[in-house]
């Protein structure tokens, strides 16, 4: 059956993130859905039948976004828009084929990975179309890089991500986070490229490992953990051997996985804490992390912890916070999380929350409106009483005015009512 069947026009309205096996048929689609070649699927405002659900499941995807019927006129905001991200997605994926295929020639699963190393030489691979290929690169970098640069939105970051598209959509919003970041450190534009490229590319040595380590849902055994540490590396020699204007983005790749206690791989650099004056001099060759790494390392775990995986499901926006929070300082740069917190929200726009504490405890509602100077208590208005029913008259509350009171995230399994929703049996 063709996703692409009897679909409504794209309306913007609320919605939440609900599990696909969760969704009843007859609900409404919230927010498009873009294939990997740039065409939606499916467009919001399309009935969700029990055979477009099966479809879905079967192409990888989790979580769809569905209408709640409550707050329609509380519109989420997207960092960059979902077609820009699957368009650069779709280039990332053809880069890292392409690449793939001159690895496979030269060794790749034969031998050692310090064989698979020599193997591939010392000059520029034979990439088919490289300069093509790079130039479309530095294109969406610069598209994104512009895109991020004139956008004053603050935003969660919530992309639908299925399992197989998961590397190259991750890719881009490493490269969506990195930039973020790097903008409030008022890094210069040329760094800035270095900086995208380096996360569009930073999981390249992932070429080298089987897929089935990949996608493990469970734990690693040594064997299988000491071939994933290898990745960064490779990512290094793969990058460097590309027609690259700078060997900044290669250091992204080698450097992303390391930690500020020294702790991380595969050289055991240690962090650079406080940024300062390297957001525009820094040297390459100390055994210290580049500041540019160390931001595709704050951007790599953010995005991975806001994506659903073979062995755990997504955290939630205000429980990555907290995650990242406490990673801060052993594992990740102390000033760079500080400086997330003040870009991304726990409790992002069109979000639904429960109230955990104080006067309204039990209530849900939905995130309208967020404080520039203090994400963390954004506006909110309740729609579902402590009973579970809808309230006459729905209660507006500016969280920072409320002292003793909590929020949490629901998850994508929760409904924002208390109805039991119907498990769909997808064969």
């Amino acid at each position: 059956m063709s996703l692409t069947a009897n679909v409504h026009q794209s309306i913007e309205v609320a919605m939440y993130q609900q599990s696909v096996e969760r969704v009843t048929p007859g609900a409404v689609l919230g927010r498009t859905i873009i294939g990997p070649d740039g065409t939606p699927l499916l467009r919001a405002g399309a009935v969700l039948s029990a055979a477009y659900l099966r479809s879905l499941r079967s192409r990888g995807y989790k979580t769809v976004y569905v209408r709640d019927g409550l707050a329609d006129d509380v519109v989420p905001d997207d960092l960059v828009s979902q077609r820009v991200r699957t368009t650069i997605s779709d280039h990332i994926s053809g880069a890292f084929a392409q690449v793939a295929l001159v690895a496979c020639e030269r060794g790749i699963g034969q031998g050692t990975m310090d064989d698979a190393e020599r193997q591939l030489g010392q000059e520029t691979l034979p990439v088919d179309d490289g300069d093509a290929l790079m130039a479309q690169l530095y294109a969406d970098v610069e598209q994104l890089i512009t895109e991020l640069l004139e956008s004053d939105t603050v935003a969660g970051l919530e992309s639908l991500r299925s399992h197989n598209e998961y590397t190259f959509q991750h890719s881009v919003d490493v490269a969506i986070i990195g930039v973020l970041l790097g903008k409030q450190l008022r890094m210069p534009r040329t760094r800035l490229r270095d900086l995208a490229l380096g996360c569009l590319l930073h999981d390249l040595g992932k070429v080298y490992i089987d897929q089935a380590i990949l996608d493990k849902p469970g734990a690693l055994d040594e064997a299988e953990f000491e071939l994933i540490q290898q990745h960064p590396r490779m990512g290094f020699e793969l990058i460097r051997r590309l027609p690259v204007a700078s060997m900044l983005p290669a250091h992204v790749a080698y450097q992303h996985h390391e930690r500020q206690n020294g702790r991380g791989y595969p050289r055991g650099l240690i962090g650079g804490s406080p940024v300062g004056a390297r957001v525009v001099d820094e040297q390459i060759g100390s055994r210290q992390m580049l500041l540019i790494a160390e931001i595709g390392a704050v951007a790599d775990v953010y995005s991975a912890l806001a994506a659903d995986r073979p062995y755990r499901s997504a955290l939630t926006p205000d429980a990555i916070i907290t995650t990242m929070s406490e990673m801060a300082g052993p594992h990740l740069n102390r000033d760079l999380v500080r400086t997330l917190r003040q870009l991304v929200p726990a409790f992002p726009v069109g979000r639904w929350i429960e109230v955990t504490g104080g006067e309204f405890r039990g209530c849900r509602g939905i995130v309208t409106d967020l404080h520039l100077a203090d994400l963390e208590h954004p506006q909110v208005r309740l729609h579902i009483g402590a009973d579970g029913e809808a309230l006459r008259d729905p209660v507006e509350l500016d969280t920072r005015r409320a002292h003793d009171l909590t929020l949490r995230c629901l998850q994508a399994h929760e409904s924002p009512t208390d109805e039991q929703m119907v498990v769909l049996e997808i064969a």
